[in-house]
């Protein structure tokens, strides 16, 4: 869904001053709250400061909150509701370590690549290869051609000194 790779995207930017997905619901309707007190704050109404509609991101983000809260607790430092929540699920906590609602509700990594390369896109890659190949194999047999005459000029500068002693 777009909403999770908006998610990811998000979480990926971190160094680029980016913010957790919910961040704009936070400072409308819940600006005193961090952690998993702004997640409280958010699934109840009746504590928001304003009026507003949680995001399908923010929405998103709540439910990888929710189904991953002892993994956060446990690997992430506590770090719920933050800009560094899905940085820590996705790319600091080992995959094997989180349950298996965890993993169902991150967003699935697309598949490589390489891995759905159309047959066109393949031709032109082994067409560009055999031709660095040929390059190469163009140049050793340059390097080659040209030790083969350096060896000869050796010679023949020997010969002539030879022949001036």
């Amino acid at each position: 869904p777009p909403a999770l790779a908006a998610l990811l995207a998000a979480a990926s930017l971190r160094g680029a001053g980016a913010v957790h997905a919910c961040d704009a619901e936070q400072g409308a309707l819940c600006p005193a709250e961090a952690g998993a007190a702004l997640g409280a704050c958010l699934k109840d109404p009746s504590k928001w400061e304003s009026k507003a509609e949680i995001s399908a991101g923010c929405k998103d983000f709540i439910a990888i909150n929710d189904a991953c809260a002892e993994e956060i607790e446990r690997s992430c430092s506590g770090m719920a509701y933050s800009d560094d929540t899905m940085v820590c699920l996705t790319q600091w906590t080992a995959q094997d370590t989180l349950s298996a609602g965890c993993v169902a509700a991150l967003p699935k990594k697309e598949a490589k690549e390489d891995a759905s390369v159309d047959a066109e896109k393949k031709a032109w890659r082994d067409k560009r290869k055999k031709a660095r190949q040929d390059a190469q194999d163009m140049m050793a047999k340059e390097k080659a051609k040209d030790g083969k005459a350096e060896k000869k000029r050796r010679r023949r500068r020997k010969a002539k000194a030879d022949d001036d002693l």
